[in-house]
C-alpha cells in the first residue's frame, strides 16, 4: 500500500488539480462574477483589490448557500476567505510536498500561483482527496 502511495504520488500536481478562476473585485454581486466565470469557462473566483493582486477565494460552499434571487445583492468579498501565505500554492508543487503544504495549512480552497506570482487558479481540496482515492484505487502496474 505505501509502495502504490508512493507510486502515485507525483501524479498529484497542483497544475493539473487546479479549477480555472476569474479575477473580481470585492463588491461585485455574486450573480455578475457567475456570469463572468461562466463566460470564461471557470469553475472558481478570486477577490482581488484595485491593482489585481489576489485577496481572498470565494468558498464553493458559500455560494451554493445563496438562493439565485438574492445573488444580485450579495457582494463575493462576504463569500470569501481572505487569504493567508500558506493558502498560497505554487502550480509546479506536487506530490508529498503539495500534501504537505495542504496540511500545513488546512482549507477548502487555495490560491494556485505561478512563478511569477501570476493567478493560476484555485485548487480545492475535494478535487485533490478525488485524485488521490482515484490514484490509490489503480490497480498495480
Amino acid at each position: 500500500r505505501m509502495a502504490r502511495l508512493r507510486e502515485h504520488l507525483p501524479d498529484l500536481r497542483a497544475r493539473t488539480l487546479t479549477r480555472r478562476a476569474v479575477p473580481v473585485e470585492s463588491a461585485t454581486p455574486l450573480s455578475e462574477a457567475l456570469r463572468r466565470a461562466n463566460e470564461a469557462g471557470a469553475r472558481a473566483l478570486v477577490v482581488v483589490d484595485g491593482q489585481g493582486n489576489p485577496k481572498g477565494v470565494v468558498r464553493e460552499a458559500a455560494i451554493v448557500g445563496v438562493p439565485e434571487h438574492r445573488r444580485p445583492w450579495v457582494a463575493v468579498s462576504g463569500l470569501a476567505q481572505d487569504l493567508t501565505d500558506g493558502m498560497k500554492v505554487p502550480a509546479e508543487l506536487a506530490g508529498e510536498a503539495l500534501l504537505d503544504r495542504l496540511k500545513a495549512t488546512p482549507a477548502t480552497e487555495y490560491l494556485v500561483v505561478e512563478e511569477t506570482g501570476e493567478i493560476y487558479g484555485v485548487l480545492s481540496t475535494a478535487d485533490v482527496e478525488r485524485a488521490f482515492v482515484k490514484a490509490m484505487a489503480r490497480p498495480e502496474a
